[in-house]
């Protein structure tokens, strides 16, 4: 109770000082941002959409300068070209088709423009370990939540985001940033760390998200790498122990979802060579990749605008098959993007996925530069590996993620280092 009366106060209250609101309402934004992604995923968008609209009016009032630095512009113009490739895309591919609409869905990618000066009004260090630790209580939360839908009988776990696969990108991704407060030394937030994890974990399995199972192992490369450099205040044994005991029990607990995950792709395997023609999951992708690549190599310079995307794919696919295929999206990034965009849309993407890590990397060298670097590999990994396989981009919750971590990720300097949330 008494943690919690101390987060309160560091969370909500502002310090006597020029700017202080501006540091506290920040403080609220980022803490609600990532406690909510796997509850509410809209809530994001509204979140990144104020601090867009309220940068964008302290900017224009001079309440705010741009005032940012070449790693920072860099960053910013990577993250920008991505949606003026897929404007220009809309507009050179008729028939048009919600323009307007499709023009609304890349706005966030614009917003670190507007996100750093805003967060810059917070002093180093305070927005990045508050986000750590909102990340392991959404995910807490989260699992919990997702825990009482498989009670209920539900086939996978969906948590608030009404979509399995959301929730798995979402639980490898803030389950990992979660762990990260492991090197905090107050003892509390070590637990939020190790649970977060665990937490996000289960939702992963719960989910069912095959994909996501694939991140695991590459991010536990990533915090060998980190914790290596960084020591932690936990002992050896007691996190041995602890772990063992919530990876059995998060085997046990998940042991079901994962025998029917795999029972379910051994079937869909058996049904591809059997050639019978059922339309499985498996298939269908296998369906949507070949027609992506043939539509791609029809037009490899402009693509056919996202508002053509799917009619341009099912046109190089059988009649019999099409009406299986009410996709939205061909369950891979780099295709999708192909699609839209053509080759210039392959390279923004590819480019907007490398600024994570140029921003962590152009920082001097530093406990900031590490964290953000890791914070950056967590994230584009994520994004990678279960993109590849399902979504990516163009989802009312996955969009706004990036683009504040990404800000989030600029805003430290590399000398930066790690402090605990509550500090007395």
């Amino acid at each position: 109770m008494k943690y919690l009366r101390q987060l309160k106060i560091a969370v909500l209250y502002p310090e006597n000082g020029a700017g202080s609101a501006r540091d506290r309402n920040n403080r609220i934004a980022v803490f609600l941002f990532a406690i909510l992604p796997g509850l509410s995923p809209n809530f994001n968008s509204f979140i990144l959409l104020g601090s867009m609209v309220w940068g964008l009016y302290c900017l224009a009032t001079g309440g705010l300068t741009l005032n940012l630095s070449k790693s920072d512009r860099q960053v910013a113009i990577g993250m920008t070209i991505y949606p003026l490739v897929m404007i220009a895309s809309i507009f050179v591919n008729p028939p048009y088709s919600e323009e307007l609409d499709w023009i609304f869905r890349l706005l966030p990618f614009f917003s670190v423009w507007l996100l750093l000066p805003r967060m810059r009004q917070s002093p180093d260090g305070r927005l990045v370990p508050l986000f750590i630790l909102g990340a392991g209580v959404g995910m807490i939360v989260t699992f919990l939540f997702s825990l009482l839908q498989i009670v209920f009988l539900m086939e996978r776990a969906e948590a608030g985001t009404s979509n399995a696969a959301l929730l798995g990108v979402i639980g490898v991704l803030f389950g990992g940033i979660a762990l990260l407060n492991v090197q905090s030394p107050k003892s509390v937030e070590q637990r939020i760390a190790i649970l977060g994890y665990a937490a996000g974990l289960g939702c992963v399995l719960l989910s069912g998200t095959r994909s996501a199972w694939l991140v695991i192992p590459v991010h536990i490369v990533i915090f060998l790498w980190y914790f290596r450099k960084h020591s932690f205040h936990l002992s050896l044994r007691s996190l041995a122990i602890t772990g063992s005991l919530l990876f059995a029990g998060l085997i046990a607990l998940g042991s079901g979802q994962i025998l029917h995950r795999i029972e379910a792709l051994q079937q869909n395997m058996a049904s591809l060579e059997r050639s019978d023609g059922e339309v499985t999951s498996l298939s269908a992708r296998f369906a949507l990749y070949k027609g992506a690549v043939s539509a791609i190599s029809k037009d490899p310079l402009t693509g056919y605008g996202p508002q053509n995307r799917m009619a341009s794919v099912l046109a190089e696919l059988p009649d019999s098959l099409r009406p299986y295929l009410t996709y939205s999206h061909v369950h891979n990034g780099f295709l999708t993007a192909g699609i839209d965009a053509g080759i210039f849309g392959i390279a923004a993407l590819s480019l907007m996925l490398a600024t994570p890590v140029i921003g962590a990397w152009r920082k001097e060298a530093g406990p900031g530069r590490d964290l953000a670097l890791a914070l950056a590999l967590l994230l584009v990994t994520s994004y990678v590996i279960t993109g590849s396989f399902g979504i990516m981009f163009n989802q009312k919750a996955l969009d706004p993620i990036f683009a504040y971590l990404v800000a989030l990720i600029c805003v430290d300097r590399g000398s930066t280092g790690f402090t605990p949330v509550v500090r007395n």
